[in-house]
C-alpha cells in the first residue's frame, strides 16, 4: 500500500512540476499544476511546522524553514532550465 501511494503522489508531484516551465503547454494548465505543486508541499510542510509549533520542538521549526527554501529553489531552477 505504501508503494502505491508513494508511485501515485509521485506521480502527480513530479508531473505536475515538470509542467510548470513547459512553454508548449498551455497557460491554464501551467497555472493548475501549479496550485497543485502548491497545495500539496504547502500542507506538508504547514503540518511539520504546526507540530512543530505545538510540541514546541525547534528540530520541526528547522525542518519545515528548510524544506520551504529547499521546494522555492527546486521549483526556481525547475522553471528556469525549462524556459531556456
Amino acid at each position: 500500500m505504501e508503494f502505491i501511494f508513494e508511485f501515485i503522489f509521485d506521480l502527480i508531484v513530479e508531473g505536475s512540476v515538470e509542467v510548470l516551465g513547459e512553454k508548449k503547454v498551455p497557460v491554464f494548465l501551467r497555472i493548475l499544476a501549479g496550485i497543485i505543486v502548491i497545495l500539496v508541499y504547502g500542507g506538508i510542510v504547514g503540518l511539520i511546522v504546526y507540530l512543530g509549533i505545538s510540541d514546541k520542538s525547534w528540530g520541526l521549526l528547522v525542518i519545515g524553514a528548510a524544506l520551504i527554501v529547499l521546494f522555492t529553489i527546486y521549483i526556481w531552477k525547475t522553471v528556469k532550465k525549462h524556459r531556456s
